[in-house]
């Protein structure tokens, strides 16, 4: 079954709250200060039921321009509205701004209803419909019927429930499909049941016994009876006024936040958005401006960030990105209202596009806007391509969800576009990258490898880590690092080798006086296996004096050439030493079984400085287990 909100919108002392107690014999006033002021101060609710049985939810709004933020509270979640104007005064300043508001959340069905018709005479009465009709002329109320009531005699009450009877079947539903959403608008506890909530449900629908999150703080809470307009039910629905018992609740319930199905919505704070200003406003709203911003229940501060130029004139719009201070909960095609900062009027509004967009910059305001534009208007596979470009690895159910487009027609178009090589499917977690997108990383790849030679010219490799340290800054999850790998070496050609990785030319650039100290470096540890010349030794061996820095720049060389190995900080031997070395220790060990340090010293015939520096060595390698005074030989038995 479909359902719809129905709302009021008009100036103060119009009619508004009288008009829906003759139409469903509620008095939505409920405050006590209301009742003796005389005018709504804040949204009320009432069912309207039709002829059918049916009951169908309606919200009053206040017309006065003080409480426009609770009136903007109610109007979130109407689907029709009932346009009220006073017979005796026609349309009046606070008229414009709910119809404004209206217009800007995208409402397209309603009734304009002229109250107090009683205290009017048949000439008056059709100069204001003359007047009405020329005021709405513009708007989406432009060919909406006019019906004229008393709320005192009953006059049209009858035929206006008959017309909203017979334009409700034209009214655009809210989706029944998808995870259950529903602003909050009021919270009260009651004794024996505990914290009860009530709302308009925008999306999905909910059952007793759900789980849902508390947004935007994220709490989980247990959903333990439902009343729809009074009635104890199983389970609501999209389009109907709801009240929730929970249970769980540990943190305060207020206007503004949202239950949601759990684990599926997320916060946010900065959102790409379309913004329309009011042709009838003279305001320009500018880069950077300080702004409230309406969405559903909510109210937050927030600044406009333009992408390109510095304001948007009355009547027009542009696309831009919203940073605001505090948490909202937002999706794609959701509308808002903004208001000025101060005084606060209604200027604008807007669409959102994007509610987890990347922050954007003004110098590439071009390829951006091109980009927010294509997440609005472009094709379902360009759609899908700049989500997934945004939001690296997420599956078809990801995409679907975030695109509010159903589940089978997003699974096509990400296949037809894997077949044309646009997408590159992630086995076996199932998700996806654009091959663009891919592409791009690989080149940056490429990029932070010759940086990282260029600021590091004697070494042969690079470590895995700095590649890594910047995919995971760029949020690419490790999944895609071998597809990106591959990538890469399908373009320059890569040799991977445990943590550390090369371009297969890569060459260590050496100058001719280096290159002979490179290789005299590693004559003289070739000639001295066992006791090889310290930096110091070598400086005096070859009248090196003063050239300890370039020594130390060919050993490194010479490690990372794999030529020699750095036994500790102060002792580097060949990579053919320690080979003999190993040999020594292991037939030592298969011939006495545990070897002390001077066994070990006496088979090299070395001293006890380099034994003892080759034995620790072999200890961090898990090569050899040291016992007191004597070692055992591991390295054969790990291999095994």
């Amino acid at each position: 079954m479909d359902y719809a909100i129905i709302g009021t919108a008009g100036h103060i002392d119009h009619g508004k709250t009288a008009l829906i107690k003759a139409l469903t014999g509620t008095d939505t006033d409920r405050f006590m200060e209301e009742k003796e002021r005389g005018i709504s101060i804040d949204i009320g609710f009432a069912p309207l039921v039709l002829s059918d049985g049916r009951r169908i939810g309606i919200v009053d709004v206040p017309g006065h321009e003080r409480f426009i933020r609770n009136m903007l509270a109610g109007a979130g979640g109407m689907d029709f509205i009932l346009l009220v104007v006073d017979a005796r005064e026609g349309i009046m300043p606070q008229t414009r701004e709910h119809l404004a508001i209206m217009t800007l959340l995208h409402i397209q069905n309603g009734i304009i209803v002229i109250t107090k018709v009683d205290l009017v005479d048949e000439e008056w009465l059709e100069l204001v419909h003359q007047e009405v009709r020329e005021e709405l002329a513009d708007s989406f109320l432009a060919d909406a019927p006019m019906i004229d009531v008393s709320s005192v005699t009953g006059q049209g009450i009858d035929w206006l429930k008959a017309t909203i009877e017979e334009l409700l079947p034209s009214v655009p539903h809210r989706p029944d499909h998808g995870a259950f959403r529903l602003p909050i608008d009021r919270s009260f506890t009651v004794q024996g049941i505990g914290t009860v909530i009530t709302g308009t449900v925008w999306r999905g629908k909910v059952r007793v016994g759900d789980t849902l999150s508390l947004m935007p703080i994220g709490e989980t809470v247990r959903v333990r009876s439902i009343q729809v307009h009074g009635d104890n039910q199983e389970a609501a629905y999209a389009g109907q006024r709801a009240a929730l018992a929970l249970t769980g609740m540990r943190s305060e319930v207020h206007r503004g936040m949202m239950l949601g199905e759990a684990n599926f919505y997320q916060p946010t704070r900065l959102m790409d958005v379309r913004i329309q200003l009011l042709k009838e406003t003279t305001y320009r709203l500018k880069h950077r401006e300080r702004v409230r911003f309406y969405l559903g229940t909510s109210e937050v501060f927030g600044r406009v960030l333009l992408l390109h130029g510095f304001e948007i004139p009355a009547g027009e719009e542009a696309v831009a990105q919203l940073l605001l201070e505090a948490d909202v909960v937002a999706e794609p095609r959701d509308h808002f209202v903004l208001r000025t900062y101060s005084p606060m009027v209604t200027v604008a509004g807007g669409t959102v596009i994007d509610p987890h967009p990347a922050r954007l910059h003004r110098r590439n305001k071009s390829s951006v806007e091109e980009g927010i534009i294509k997440k609005e208007q472009g094709s379902l596979g360009e759609r899908i391509l700049v989500a997934l470009g945004d939001h690296l690895g997420l599956s078809v159910t990801d995409i679907a969800i975030m695109l509010d487009e159903p589940l089978e027609e997003v699974d096509a178009e990400m296949r037809r576009l894997e077949k044309e090589s646009e997408l590159i499917f992630g086995h076996p977690q199932r998700s996806w990258m654009p091959r663009v997108v891919l592409e791009n990383w690989a080149s940056k790849w490429q990029m932070i490898m010759d940086a990282y030679f260029l600021k590091n010219p004697y070494d042969l490799w690079m470590p895995k880590t700095v590649i890594q340290s910047e995919l995971k800054a760029a949020k690419i999850d490790s999944k895609w690092w071998e597809p990106l790998l591959a990538r890469v070496e399908a373009q320059r050609g890569l040799v991977v080798e445990n943590d550390r990785l090369r371009f297969a030319d890569r060459k260590i650039p050496l100058s001719a006086e280096e290159k002979k100290m490179h290789d005299l470096v590693l004559q003289a540890l070739q000639d001295s296996p066992f006791s090889p010349p310290g930096i110091t030794e070598m400086e005096g061996l070859f009248h090196w004096q003063g050239k300890d820095k370039t020594i130390k720049n060919m050993l490194h060389v010479l490690t990372q050439e794999d030529l020699v190995v750095a036994v500790n900080p102060d002792v580097v031997m060949t990579k053919e030493a320690i080979t003999i070395a190993e040999n020594e220790a292991a037939q030592l060990f298969a011939g006495q079984g545990a070897f002390s340090l001077a066994d070990f010293r006496d088979a090299l015939s070395t001293s006890r400085k380099y034994a003892v520096a080759i034995l620790e060595y072999f200890d961090r390698q898990k090569w050899t287990k040291r016992s007191g005074d004597v070692r055992e030989w591991l390295k054969k038995t790990r291999e095994k």
